[in-house]
């Protein structure tokens, strides 16, 4: 993957993790014909996503290895529950670009209002830069 789509993820990833939805927004639900539409202008609320066939058949991939491993990693009380293939990606891209700039993968924080633990450490941060490290940072 190119720079260039590493930091728009991050920032999608910034955008949907930061915004909450009132009651009202989150029955509003796009149609499938525009949720399929890749330059909608509002993103679609987020919904629990579990790894598909062909998420699994694309583990050969950088991409489909790093969403294995991070769905594998990630604990059933993981601040993001409901995180699309998508935002994990976005995710992972972003805790490539702080470890390339230096930053240790357990001092890596990519979930906004993720509390950090009685060591300072943002836990599903660090599991997300531990995989991306090995699967998709280059």
């Amino acid at each position: 993957m190119n720079r260039g789509l590493f930091a728009a993820s991050a920032v999608a990833l910034l955008l949907l993790t930061g915004c909450s939805a009132s009651p009202v927004e989150r029955d509003a639900v796009a149609a499938p014909s525009a949720a399929a539409s890749a330059d909608s202008a509002a993103p679609a609320p987020l919904v629990a996503q579990t790894p598909s066939a062909a998420a699994s058949a694309s583990a050969d991939t950088p991409e489909g290895a790093f969403l294995a491993g991070v769905r594998d990693v990630l604990p059933d009380d993981t601040v993001i529950p409901d995180a699309t293939d998508q935002q994990l990606l976005a995710a992972g891209a972003a805790a490539c670009e702080q470890m390339a700039a230096g930053t240790d993968f357990s001092a890596v924080s990519v979930i906004e209002g993720e509390p950090a633990d009685e060591l300072g450490i943002h836990q599903d941060s660090a599991l997300i830069a531990a995989v991306a490290r090995k699967t998709i940072c280059s």
